[in-house]
């Protein structure tokens, strides 16, 4: 496969070039400020919304572009899932607290379901199910599992032959899978608009391209630096989940920034598109170099999302190999262009957790692990009311250790060899109950 098959792709992701951002007025920075909020994301967002309907004074920060990270950068999928499984959590907690955790997952996905529908955003909000293909026999046993957990905190999940395969997916790849018929997908740009739109209501101030760094609590006020203005704010939020970087010193210990890629295509006759998705069900691979997928929110284009060895800044060395990945997938789309191509940093934790608390006068809502779109929102709402001192800020994941390692500093040299484990690991049969 040669380059010259992406000439002509955009690095613009598709979810950009789909939404219209209302006018945002001109706003600075200034020296005192009430509550500063870091990320121009959903995290960020969310909160701030909430914040300011409690009577707060918001200002968002954001180092580029508004809702230029992960948030107009994912798939778009919507789901309850939390990632470790109850083994895992009920080792480190006991059951009582992991079912705790694992029921937040849930509470988050209604949340959005009802915000978006209270709100009026329009967002391409669809509960289309999602389907996990096993990518090897032996991998039925742990999607096995995994149906088991989801129908013990109320979520429906079926196990799928061989032969019904097709009745969600038109890919040779898998050998059966599991569907969850609740879990459903957004368009992420129109949602992060949404937003946008109700913070300006609020009264909410906008300063773009304006990256905030040496952040410090010193006690009585958070000191920043806001570009050239040093800043003095009674309370500071960090939403920045993969685009952390070194502004806070502490934070940076603690967030671990993973990247992929996403590809759309062309735009392709609708009864293509239907063809290889009849259900315009979300789909996902069991590697642990995940491929997820589905059609784009109006029909006419697939969507993927692929990890492979990602160079953010050259995109082109790693789109043969992504390529490869979209047609071991669909074979059949060996004659369609690539429209669109990105890259995203996606916020992973030690814990595989997402976090959110409030230390001394800096509050976070952080990490979520690949399952922001849903999780952002809730806790969101709860962090905003953690800093009110309202009630109804309460989670299952309070108080939870936020982890950090020995000599973590924000490294990146690991993922290469990590993604070259995975690759192994995807190919050798599975080791018991598990996905990848």
């Amino acid at each position: 496969m040669t380059l010259e098959f992406f000439a002509n792709y955009s690095e613009q992701p598709l979810w950009r070039a789909e939404m219209t951002l209302p006018k945002i007025p001109a706003a600075q920075v200034e020296p005192r400020e009430d509550v500063v909020v870091v990320g121009s994301g959903f995290s960020g967002l969310n909160t701030a919304l909430h914040l300011a309907r409690g009577g707060r004074k918001v200002v968002i920060l954001d180092a580029e572009e508004i809702g230029h990270g992960c948030s107009t950068r994912n798939g778009g999928q919507v789901s309850s899932e939390i990632k470790p499984d109850l083994v895992g959590l009920a080792a480190r907690f006991g059951e009582t607290r992991a079912m705790e955790i694992l029921r937040t997952g849930v509470e988050a996905h209604r949340h959005l379901r009802n915000f978006v529908a209270d709100e009026g955003i329009d967002c391409n909000y669809s509960v289309c199910g999602h389907f996990i293909g096993a990518h090897r026999e032996d991998r039925l046993q742990g999607l096995e599992a995994f149906g088991a957990l989801q129908r013990k905190i109320g979520i429906e999940a079926e196990m799928v032959p061989a032969a019904r395969v097709c009745d969600y997916v038109s890919s040779p790849q898998f050998r059966g899978g599991l569907h969850l018929p609740d879990w459903a997908s957004v368009h992420p740009g129109r949602l992060l608009a949404g937003l946008v739109r109700l913070c300006l209501e609020e009264g909410i101030r906008f300063v773009p391209h304006c990256r905030a760094s040496a952040i410090e609590d010193r006690g009585d006020y958070m000191s920043l630096m806001a570009g050239q203005v040093r800043v003095r704010a009674d309370h500071l939020v960090m939403g920045t989940d993969g685009y952390t970087d070194g502004a806070s010193k502490w934070m940076r210990r603690r967030v671990v920034s993973l990247a992929s890629v996403v590809m759309a295509t062309v735009p392709m006759d609708r009864a293509e598109v239907t063809r290889l998705y009849p259900r315009a069900s979300m789909i996902y691979d069991t590697r642990l170099n995940v491929t997820y997928h589905r059609p784009s929110p109006d029909g006419d284009r697939v969507v993927m999302g692929t990890v492979v060895p990602v160079d953010t800044k050259n995109l082109r060395t790693c789109l043969p190999r992504a390529r490869d990945n979209m047609l071991r997938v669909f074979p059949q789309l060996a004659g369609v262009p690539l429209g669109h191509v990105w890259s995203g940093w996606v916020g992973a934790t030690f814990s595989h957790l997402p976090h959110v608390g409030v230390k001394g006068r800096m509050g976070y809502a952080i990490g979520y692990n690949g399952t922001g779109v849903a999780m952002t929102s809730f806790l969101g709402q709860a962090l905003a009311r953690k800093l009110l001192g309202q009630p109804g800020g309460e989670t299952g994941l309070d108080g939870l250790e936020f982890e950090t390692r020995p000599f973590f500093h924000g490294q990146t040299w690991y993922r290469r060899p990590v993604l070259a484990l995975h690759d192994v690991k995807d190919r050798l049969p599975s080791r018991g109950a598990t996905i990848g």
